[in-house]
């Protein structure tokens, strides 16, 4: 793991070294979880799909190539993750985000406890991080990751 030193101007970061097993490249910004093949190590990572959703590692700080060691983000502020929207539902700041299977992106969870989630929508000024959608589009939007 890698800890950002600490700089009362900038928000506390930590990140972990991945290797990406996806079968692709996994695009900056987006989420990954840990790969649960039988070589299991807690090094590979993978697209969130349903066998893994509960293993979410963090976000990928840049581009990893397939077969290749990447960066993700585990914890703090974080000003870009891909985030989706909803026909119904807007995201709010504070909203529990979660991984989708089959999918890099992250959307609102029906819980808002506080203490079941993760990583959490965290907006600019206002209330909605990310308004509804007659079609959904997932798009980079601003988040607070709590992974450790």
């Amino acid at each position: 793991m890698m800890f950002q030193r600490i700089n009362a101007g900038t928000a506390e970061r930590v990140f972990q070294i991945v290797f990406n097993v996806a079968g692709g490249t996994v695009t900056a910004n987006y989420p990954v979880c840990w790969d649960q093949s039988s070589t299991a190590d807690g090094v590979r990572v993978t697209q969130p799909i349903t066998a893994n959703l509960s293993l979410l590692v963090g976000i990928a700080t840049a581009d990893i190539t397939n077969s290749s060691y990447g960066k993700v983000q585990c914890y703090g502020y974080r000003a870009s993750a891909f985030v989706t929207a909803d026909t119904s539902q807007a995201v709010n700041n504070g909203d529990i985000l979660i991984p989708v299977t089959g999918q890099y992106y992250l959307t609102r969870s029906a819980a808002s406890d506080g203490k079941s989630g993760f990583i959490y929508a965290a907006g600019g000024s206002g209330t909605i991080a990310y308004a509804t959608m007659t079609t959904p589009v997932a798009a980079n939007k601003a988040v607070l990751i709590r992974m450790l």
